[in-house]
């Protein structure tokens, strides 16, 4: 949960202030703007890549690191691309390449988010992916806010990222510890017998 909410509270980033950040702070035209896809379209790939990524890993790592390897991989290219982000001046370099590794790192890992409650979650797998995507909208909600509430503060667009970089290094962290080999088991329910004599039913 605690992984889902630092990507997301970036990703959200894409989804609400992207082009409004493109056209106030890094000058762009309403022309300049048929470049803002490119982004997207990185990601889409690296959703796909991420997921057949993380299919031969598993194969060739197992199903722990298998797992772990994307997830640290993706948001730590997201974190030092979007650091990058603040110290490049030309906007063609903020973009293509940064932001669309940025978007693309986040996405990459993304699909194994969703396999990892699958491997942990075994028949309360919809419970899992449920919390998990809580907390996830938790963090898109609080990142939109965020990064409105620091341009107005401190007057300067990269401020914002610099709770991105760190909540992204901290998710990377975050999913070292994750452990998809722990599955839920249900625990014993008890039920009685013809007899009346309490019995665990597993």
């Amino acid at each position: 949960m605690g992984v889902a909410f630092c990507y997301l509270y970036t990703l959200y980033f894409f989804q609400s202030w992207f082009h409004t950040y493109l056209v106030k702070a890094r000058g762009f035209s309403e022309n300049d703007l048929l470049l803002s896809s490119l982004p997207f379209l990185v990601g889409a790939l690296g959703n796909v890549g991420g997921g057949l990524a993380s299919h031969l890993l598993v194969r060739k790592l197992g199903l722990t690191w298998g797992r772990r390897s994307i997830g640290v991989v993706g948001m730590g290219t997201a974190a030092l691309c979007l650091a990058a982000v603040m110290f490049t001046q030309p906007w063609l370099w903020a973009l293509i390449p940064l932001l669309s590794l940025v978007y693309g790192g986040i996405t990459f890992q993304q699909p194994t988010m969703f396999a990892v409650c699958l491997d942990i979650g075994g028949e309360y797998a919809g419970a899992v992916v449920g919390a998990m995507n809580t907390a996830a909208q938790i963090g898109s909600f609080v990142g939109s806010v965020a990064f409105g509430y620091l341009v107005d503060r401190y007057g300067n667009c990269n401020v914002p990222f610099i709770p991105m970089v760190a909540l992204l290094l901290i998710g990377a962290w975050l999913g070292l510890k994750v452990d998809p080999s722990q599955v839920l088991v249900a625990p014993a329910q008890v039920a009685t017998n013809t007899t009346g004599i309490p019995v665990v039913v597993e």
